[in-house]
């Protein structure tokens, strides 16, 4: 009984006690190897990233696609159980829209997000998946959308940034 008031205890004060933030741009180096666990923080909306490219047409105008959504879940099999190259590729870059969603949220109000390397990174990481599935397409635009989910659909989404348009390298 004693071990498990003990428990109870620990995770009360683990709930209240409050950890710095720890900065510095050293960071970013060893940044890749740890997952951002600030998903544990609050059960809610997930960071998700939408991409869509346009090319210019005759009037000058830009031609649009559609929104892509850059991290949809992979279909699972029994072989991925043991070689499973794609799936750990695909969770990388969802940390890093984690990391990416935690500094903007950190940032200042009104701050420019260029100036984040996790920018800077999810930017290079649109412009080389949509020159993948858009190669004629000269320019680039992502969302960083927060989806509220439940096991069926999406049931709530918030636009958390919109990227300025980019002209692809």
């Amino acid at each position: 009984m004693y071990w498990v008031i003990a428990y109870f205890l620990v995770l009360l004060v683990a709930l209240l006690y409050k950890t710095p933030i720890v900065r510095g741009p050293w960071l970013f180096l060893l940044r890749s190897f740890f997952p951002n666990w600030k998903f544990f923080h609050a059960v809610g909306y997930v960071p998700h990233l939408y991409a869509r490219a346009a090319k210019v047409d005759v009037q000058g105008q830009f031609e649009w696609t559609e929104w892509l959504h850059l991290y949809p879940r992979q279909p699972q099999s029994f072989w991925q159980l043991f070689h499973n190259t794609q799936t750990n590729l695909g969770l990388a870059q969802q940390n890093l829209i984690d990391h990416f969603w935690a500094d903007l949220n950190d940032s200042a109000e009104g701050s420019d997000p260029r100036q984040l390397v996790t920018y800077k990174m999810v930017s290079h990481f649109v412009a080389v998946k949509l020159s993948e599935a858009y190669p004629a397409h000269s320019h680039t635009q992502f969302e960083l959308r927060m989806l509220l989910d439940n096991p069926s659909q999406t049931t709530h989404t918030h636009v958390m940034m919109t990227s300025p348009i980019e002209v692809r390298p």
